[in-house]
C-alpha cells in the first residue's frame, strides 16, 4: 500500500535492536505454544466426548433394562473425571456435553483445532453460533464459510462471533424475526447479593435496547465527569472531594434511573448543572441530536418527521444505514416521541440525553421483509429483526444514500448533502468500530475519535480516505508509541508494530450492494 498515507508520531520510548529481537522471539514462542495448547485441547475434547459416549451407552442399557430414565451413568462418569482432575462435577458434565457437540457435529472445526490452526475460543464461538443449524449438510457449509473468513482475515474470537452470526443467519431456514420472537420470552431482570454488602444486577433484553440503554448511561456518566472537571477548575470543594471513577458514576446513574427515574449522577454534591441539548439545525449539524431510534430506508430524498412511540421504548434517534441489492439505502437521524397519554414532559439536564444505536439495513430488506438473507445489523451486536429496525427508522428525518462495493460490501460513498455530517455518517457506516486490529469497541461519539491517518498538522487532508475511527486507548497508542498505520483503497488499514510486524484491518462488510447494469457508479 505504498500509495496510502503513513503516520507514526513515535513519541514513546523507541525499542533497541536487542529489545526488538527479544519481543520477536517471545511472539514466535507464544504462537508455537498456542499451537501446542490447541492440539492438547483438541485431545481433551476428544477424550471428554469419548467418556460421554460411554456414559450414554450405559444410560441406554439402563433404560432398556427398566431402570431409571435419569442420566445417572453420565453423572457418575463426570464425577469420576472431576475427582481425578480436581474440577467441580457439574462443570465436567457441561464440558462433556460441549465436547460431544464439537466432536460429533462440527468435524471440520474439530480437525482444525487438532492441527493447532484454530484456538479453542474460536472453535467454541463457531459451535455456539452454528449450533442452531440442524441439517448436517447446511452446518458443514457454515463451518467452511466461517473458517474461510477466518483464514482470509485473522480476527479475535469476539470479532469472529459477528461473522459467524451473519453466516448462520444466511443459512438458517428460520428467520431471525421468528427466532427473536421466541427469544424475547427469555427477557428477565435479576439481582445477586454479594460480599461486603454489595451485589450485582443482570438483565436479558433485546440487543437493540441493551445497546441503547448502555450508551445512554455512558453518555450521562461522561457528562457528569465533564461537569465535575469544570467544578474542580472553579475550586468547588465538593467536586474536589468527589473521586468516583467512570464505572462508579455509571452505577450511580443506573441506580438513579431505576429507583427514581431521575438521573442526577449525584451532581448535587458540587452543584453541577448540565445544559439542555439544542434542537436547532446548527446543533444537529454538530451531531448532538443523539437518541435511540432512527436509521433509514430508500424512499429517496427526505422524509417527514414522525413523532411517536416507535415500539422499542425510544424517545429519539440517530443511526446510519447500509446498502442493499439493486438500489441505494439511506442514512438518517431524528427524534421526538409522545406517550400514550399525550406529549411527554420535555426532559432536561441528564434526562435529555438519549441512547444511540448504529444500524445497517440493506435496501432490499426494507423493500422485501421476507428476504431472510439480508436483515438489519446492529453494530457491535449482530443481526436484529427487520421489523424492529423499520420501527426504529420511523423517526428518521434526514436521509442519505450509501453505496457499497458489489463484491466486498465495503462502503464507497454517501450523498454529500451536509459535508461535515456526511463524512461522519460515511465513517460510521464504513468502520462501525475502532479500526485497530482486534478491537471491537463500537462507535459511540463519547468513546471513539475520528483520527487523521496522516496528521492534519502535517498536511493530511480531511477526507474519508485519510480518516478512521479509533477508540481512546488505540488513538493514544498510535500517538504515543511507534505503531504506524497506512490507509489504502477501500479504507483497508495496515498497521505496523514497533517490531515491524504488519497487521491488516478491513472494514466490516456488513452490507451488499449490486448496482443495476445500466446504473453508473456513484463516484
Amino acid at each position: 500500500m505504498s500509495d496510502g498515507a503513513v503516520w507514526g508520531e513515535g513519541d514513546g520510548p523507541s525499542p533497541t535492536p536487542s529489545e526488538r529481537a527479544a519481543v520477536e522471539s517471545a511472539i514466535e514462542a507464544i504462537r508455537a505454544a498456542d499451537r501446542v495448547i490447541a492440539h492438547a485441547q483438541a485431545a481433551r475434547q476428544m477424550a471428554l466426548a469419548s467418556a460421554s459416549q460411554v456414559a450414554w451407552a450405559q444410560h441406554e442399557r439402563q433404560v432398556a433394562a427398566g431402570g431409571s430414565s435419569r442420566a445417572w451413568a453420565h453423572r457418575a462418569i463426570a464425577e469420576e473425571i472431576a475427582a481425578a482432575t480436581h474440577t467441580p462435577g457439574r462443570s465436567v458434565e457441561r464440558q462433556m456435553n460441549d465436547a460431544t457437540n464439537l466432536v460429533s457435529r462440527f468435524p471440520v472445526v474439530r480437525d482444525r483445532l487438532a492441527e493447532g490452526t484454530v484456538s479453542l475460543p474460536h472453535a467454541r464461538t463457531i459451535v455456539l453460533c452454528g449450533d442452531r443449524i440442524d441439517d448436517d449438510e447446511t452446518r458443514s457449509v457454515f463451518e467452511v464459510r466461517v473458517l474461510e473468513r477466518l483464514d482470509r482475515v485473522p480476527m479475535t474470537a469476539g470479532a469472529l462471533a459477528e461473522v459467524a452470526r451473519k453466516v448462520a443467519q444466511e443459512l438458517d431456514p428460520v428467520s431471525i424475526s421468528d427466532r427473536h420472537k421466541a427469544a424475547r420470552r427469555r427477557r428477565r431482570v435479576g439481582f445477586r447479593p454479594g460480599e461486603d454488602a454489595m451485589g450485582a444486577f443482570d438483565a436479558e433484553v433485546a440487543n437493540v435496547l441493551g445497546v441503547g440503554m448502555m450508551d445512554r448511561i455512558d453518555q450521562m456518566a461522561k457528562t457528569v465527569l465533564a461537569a465535575r472537571a469544570a467544578a474542580r477548575r472553579a475550586g468547588d470543594p465538593a467536586a474536589l472531594a468527589d473521586d468516583r471513577t467512570l464505572d462508579e458514576i455509571r452505577a450511580d446513574i443506573f441506580t438513579d434511573l431505576t429507583l427514581t427515574g431521575i438521573p442526577t449522577g449525584h451532581d448535587h454534591l458540587y452543584g453541577a448543572t448540565f445544559p439542555e441539548p439544542s434542537n436547532s439545525a446548527d446543533a444537529k449539524d454538530k451531531d448532538t441530536d443523539a437518541g435511540l431510534g432512527a436509521t433509514s430506508n430508500c424512499a429517496g430524498g427526505t422524509a417527514d418527521a414522525k413523532a411517536g412511540d416507535v415500539g422499542l421504548g425510544a424517545t429519539g434517534a440517530t443511526a446510519d444505514a447500509g446498502a442493499g441489492a439493486g438500489s441505494a439505502p439511506c442514512t438518517g437521524s431524528g427524534s421526538g416521541a409522545v406517550s400514550a397519554f399525550g406529549p411527554a414532559p420535555k426532559p432536561v439536564g441528564l434526562g435529555a440525553i438519549r441512547g444511540s444505536v448504529h444500524i445497517t439495513i440493506p435496501a432490499t430488506a426494507l423493500a422485501d421483509p421476507t428476504n431472510r438473507t439480508e436483515g438489519a445489523t446492529l453494530a457491535g451486536a449482530g443481526p436484529i429483526p427487520i421489523i424492529d429496525a423499520k420501527e426504529i427508522a420511523a423517526d428518521a428525518t434526514i436521509w442519505n444514500r450509501a453505496f457499497t462495493d458489489a463484491n466486498t460490501g465495503v462502503l464507497l460513498t454517501v450523498d454529500q448533502r451536509f459535508p461535515t455530517m456526511a463524512q461522519r455518517r460515511f465513517l460510521k457506516a464504513r468502520d462501525e468500530r475502532c479500526r485497530f486490529p482486534g478491537c471491537r469497541q463500537a462507535i459511540r461519539k463519547h468513546y471513539v475519535d475520528i483520527d487523521h491517518t496522516h496528521p492534519h498538522s502535517r498536511g493530511g487532508p480531511t477526507n474519508v480516505a485519510n480518516l478512521e475511527y479509533l477508540c481512546e486507548t488505540h488513538h493514544m497508542l498510535e500517538q504515543m508509541t511507534e505503531w504506524t498505520v497506512t490507509q489504502g483503497p477501500g479504507g483497508v488499514l495496515e498497521w505496523t508494530s514497533p517490531n515491524g510486524r504488519v497487521y491488516t484491518d478491513t472494514p466490516p462488510p456488513v452490507a451488499r450492494f449490486t448496482p443495476p447494469d445500466n446504473e453508473p457508479p456513484p463516484f
